[in-house]
């Protein structure tokens, strides 16, 4: 519930204020759009849509619908694997994916092209969820992560559509937020048929939230069902345009960073640089909107740049190739001895280091990880992620990867650790059939 509005920040809300609240703040969320706009223009593409207006027909043959709802490039990436069996295993059925972000909905164009009805995902008022689904008719509904939408799913109950919550997770600090609605939140959780969580820890908290126990199921994370062929594909692809100069020096990749988070990765590389390693940094923001200010910042620290979008063979001479291009980072992190998990050294929460450890990476990751704070820990416990708290060990931990004779590899360790954990997309898969007959 944080895209439109954050409301952790309000106490013991029924949902008859919820509603007449997030309708009275309607004309700020467009407002918002607008702002957002001026730094990414597709935030202003269709958006009478996020208000059921003028949706799409569908286009797409099948029997029914099942929607599937990703937040953003994250989410879609986590819940790619799913997406593609359900499109495999019911080519009898239409499957409509939904987005908020702008990032998000051209990742899944890029992924799924023509193969999904697309959209964007509604406001969360009464009468625009109870639009939205009587126009889609879905069969069945998936949310992924932590979207949890009051309305939606009271509409989605009056319509008699089950609504499962799939690659659930729910960090102690969101579950703190969430304990202050009260029963807006036991209400609306309860309106789940499923939530298929990553971990028990966090079926412990929804437990401790009201969610009745028979519709928690601990499966793991879809995230570990990572598909290197298709990966590989694409990572020879981008191989053959860079050249063979890619591989001319030691390569490590900087992934999802943030503000502020650039700088910290800029010095860590001249740390490494001071040292006699000559390395070649694979920078890959977020937000790729943020390049400019980025190349910016790349420069005035006298470093030469490229971009990826450029789409040109990698100079001899490029310190920097900035990944601004959006779906290729998984394939790039196959290109790297070691990877930095970006929004972990500034206070962001983290972002998924699992691609990066499948691949064999030397993970490092920075002390900020609440939402992957249990995939971390077992990480960190199995030898297969080191943790840092500044650039300085930044630099010392990738100095360590080129420089020191161990006797662990560490490759093998990452590897090992995801191939043991593989198994939640089927897990998932049958319980939404389940919710299917």
């Amino acid at each position: 519930m944080t895209e439109y509005m954050d409301l952790r920040s309000i106490t013991l809300m029924p949902r008859s204020l919820y509603s007449l609240l997030i309708t009275v703040l309607a004309p700020f969320f467009v407002l918002r759009l607008i702002y957002k706009s001026l730094r990414e223009p597709n935030y202003r593409r269709q958006w009478w849509r996020r208000f059921a207006i003028g949706l799409p027909k569908r286009v797409k043959p099948g029997a029914g619908v099942i929607w599937v709802h990703a937040v953003s490039v994250g989410e879609l990436l986590a819940i790619a694997p799913l997406i593609e069996r359900l499109l495999a295993e019911w080519p009898d059925k239409a499957l409509l994916v939904t987005n908020t972000t702008p990032t998000g909905s051209a990742q899944t164009q890029s992924l799924f092209g023509d193969t999904v009805e697309h959209t964007w995902f509604p406001f969360d008022m009464p009468w625009v969820t109870g639009a939205f689904i009587r126009h889609w008719r879905p069969e069945l509904i998936v949310m992924v992560e932590t979207e949890i939408w009051p309305n939606l799913l009271a509409s989605a109950n009056a319509q008699r559509v089950p609504v499962a919550l799939v690659n659930a997770r729910l960090s102690a600090r969101s579950a703190r937020g969430y304990s202050r609605l009260g029963q807006l939140t036991s209400t609306s959780l309860n309106r789940f048929e499923l939530i298929a969580c990553q971990s028990k820890s966090d079926a412990r908290r929804f437990k401790k939230l009201g969610v009745e126990a028979q519709k928690l199921m601990v499966v793991g994370s879809i995230k570990f069902d990572i598909d290197l062929a298709a990966r590989r594909v694409e990572l020879d692809k981008i191989t053959d345009e860079l050249g063979d100069v890619i591989k001319s020096r030691p390569l490590w990749a900087a992934a999802s960073t943030h503000p502020g988070e650039e700088k910290l990765v800029i010095d860590a590389y001249l740390a490494l640089r001071e040292r006699g390693l000559e390395t070649r940094l694979l920078l890959a923001p977020r937000h790729p909107n943020r390049t400019p200010e980025i190349i910016q910042l790349l420069q005035r620290k006298g470093l030469n740049v490229q971009k990826r979008s450029e789409s040109v063979p990698l100079a001899a001479n490029t310190d920097v190739l900035l990944i601004d291009t959006l779906g290729e980072l998984s394939a790039f992190l196959g290109l790297a001895d070691a990877a930095f998990i970006g929004g972990s050294l500034v206070p962001r929460g983290g972002h998924n280091p699992i691609e990066a450890a499948a691949w064999g990476c030397a993970v490092i990751t920075g002390p900020h990880v609440i939402n992957f704070a249990t995939i971390v820990r077992d990480m960190e416990r199995d030898g297969a992620i080191r943790m840092v708290a500044d650039e300085h060990q930044l630099a010392d931990r990738l100095a360590s990867v080129w420089l020191d004779d161990n006797d662990v590899d560490e490759a093998q360790v990452a590897r090992r650790f995801i191939e043991t954990r593989r198994g939640a997309t089927r897990r998932q898969l049958d319980l939404l059939r389940s919710l299917l007959v």
